[in-house]
């Protein structure tokens, strides 16, 4: 069975059932395009807009639970590189989205080998994504219009596929978080100390271990995985550390591949919120599920998904609560 990288509610939600694809068979150039589009419901008080598409009202009156928005957006999703002559070297540029809540998406710029005994090595570059994400300045300004600002992601990561022959996989993740205008907590006369605590900008790190196991004459691939999350971020009253717990499951039918995940994640705050009085605790929970299927009306090389996507964050302090649920369809072709 081929080992599929497939994402989930395209550009809006994203887990991969494993580390990697497998190699192309051919040398030479090869990869693919897709377009669709996206619905759901988003709840942050945090995001402001992505694509000029809002996820959020620009003015509130106090603090409570976000409330809900209803989205469609378009996706485009890309993966074109080249295969060497050995077929074991290839060069990529794609897309990736990194997070299942705040929309954060990066443009891949890869370089892969396959060993024969040490496994499949990938190193790449993470630059900030084509879709354009906006958060508030100052998200905890009341009753009057808050002003937006770009969040832009940035960094690298590191992938150790079939290690040592084996469904052992390893992914190490890092990212810079920056927005153009952090003015959190500004408009509530905070001392400069207690406002500090509350900047957005900082490092994500992710560690993750995963098997694929394979089952069913390889037409199945199990793989549980555990990942360590640091997001130390300049604010120590919005930084969080913690683990998730996550299981993928591929199925491929021939006529059709359908791909699920779950995940679990808990994170502890570090220092209080001065407004709130607590710390950002939170318990993270994401679903995804998507069907692909291959040459579709019988035209060759192309291909039909169809997905449906949610997570929730249950953070101790209300106010950062969030959650996504969204339905997706795409068509692409490959290369």
């Amino acid at each position: 069975m081929k080992k599929l990288a497939l994402s989930l509610a395209v550009s809006t939600l994203a887990m991969s059932a494993s580390a990697m694809d497998e190699m192309p068979k051919e040398a030479g150039f090869s990869g693919f395009l897709a377009v669709g589009a996206a619905g759901g419901s988003v709840e942050s008080n945090f995001l402001a807009e992505i694509l000029s598409i809002d996820l959020s009202n620009n003015d509130i009156y106090y603090y409570d639970s976000p409330d809900q928005t209803d989205i469609i957006i378009p996706s485009f999703d890309y993966n074109l590189g080249y295969t060497f002559a050995n077929k074991k070297t290839r060069i990529y540029a794609g897309t990736a989205v990194e997070d299942s809540l705040d929309f954060s998406t990066n443009t891949v710029l890869a370089v892969r080998h396959d060993f024969d005994s040490l496994g499949n090595i990938e190193l790449a570059g993470l630059a900030p994504g084509v879709a354009k994400l906006e958060v508030w300045e100052d998200p905890y300004q009341l009753g009057s219009n808050r002003s937006s600002t770009e969040r832009t992601t940035s960094g690298g990561r590191l992938t150790w596929d079939k290690m040592f022959g084996t469904g052992l996989e390893f992914i190490a993740n890092v990212r810079k978080v920056d927005l153009d205008h952090e003015r959190s907590g500004e408009s509530l006369g905070l001392s400069a100390e207690d406002q500090k605590l509350l900047d957005r900008e900082g490092d994500v790190t992710r560690i993750e271990l995963g098997y694929a196991f394979n089952c069913m004459d390889n037409d199945l691939v199990v793989r549980p995985s555990a990942a360590y999350i640091d997001r130390d971020l300049d604010g120590k009253a919005m930084a969080q550390d913690g683990y998730e717990l996550g299981v993928s499951f591929v199925y491929d039918a021939g006529s059709y591949t359908w791909l699920n995940r779950a995940a679990y994640q808990s994170l502890d705050g570090d220092k209080v919120n001065p407004i709130f009085n607590e710390k950002n605790n939170a318990d993270i929970y994401v679903l995804a599920s998507e069907l692909r299927i291959p040459d579709p009306f019988g035209w060759e090389r192309w291909f039909t998904t169809v997905g449906v996507s949610w997570g929730e964050n249950q953070a101790d302090i209300d106010f950062n609560k969030s959650s996504v649920a969204m339905f997706s369809a795409r068509i692409g072709r490959s290369f």
